[in-house]
């Protein structure tokens, strides 16, 4: 990370494991069995303690699942990304999240400039906003248009659909328009 130019600024648990996920492939289809273990324990006291690193970020990235971490701490570097207009990049990560924390999902989501989804998780996003059935570019330029509390640039919303083209809803805030793209994905060989 470092050779890259990443900062990485981890906290380790000294009782509890990295987590563990076993995965089992057949065909073209997975399935995935995993044991978060120290994932789930992120403590905001380290967040505190590491806040001013956030000062000379240029972009900051979360994901949904970081909700089963500490919810609390999503959203205070959310909201401090808003408040320091830092480029904040969201995903929704997985669709359980949208059925079960939909609340906490919306909440960070409001923060995002940044908005990253695939097929199935927009389309639990549309099924949350009584959309069940709408194509995928709508409920991408619903989710383009969501609530944004800083305002002083965009909302891009990305949407991943396997090998079909990826949607990108772009909207500025307090308009009615939303530019809608598609990029096609070039195929691989299989291998």
């Amino acid at each position: 990370m470092t050779d890259n130019g990443i900062t990485g600024n981890f906290h380790k648990d000294a009782e509890t494991p990295t987590g563990t996920c076993a995965v089992i492939v057949v065909d073209k289809e997975r399935t995935l069995c995993a044991n978060l273990a120290a994932a789930c324990k992120y403590p905001s006291e380290h967040l505190k303690a590491n806040m001013s690193t956030l000062d000379n970020a240029k972009i900051i990235y979360s994901t949904s699942f970081f909700i089963t971490s500490n919810v609390g701490a999503l959203h205070e570097i959310a909201k401090y990304a808003s408040d320091h207009d830092i480029c904040f990049g969201y995903n929704l990560s997985a669709v359980f999240l949208l059925q079960f924390e939909l609340n906490n999902v919306l909440a960070a989501m409001e923060h995002a400039d940044y908005l990253f989804a695939n097929e199935d998780e927009a389309a639990a996003f549309g099924t949350s906003q009584k959309m069940e059935g709408a194509s995928l570019q709508d409920i991408a330029k619903v989710m383009a248009k969501w609530k944004k509390s800083n305002t002083k640039r965009p909302r891009v919303a990305i949407v991943t659909n396997g090998a079909k083209p990826v949607i990108v809803a772009i909207n500025t805030p307090g308009s009615d328009e939303v530019e809608l793209t598609e990029y096609p994905v070039a195929a691989l060989e299989p291998s």
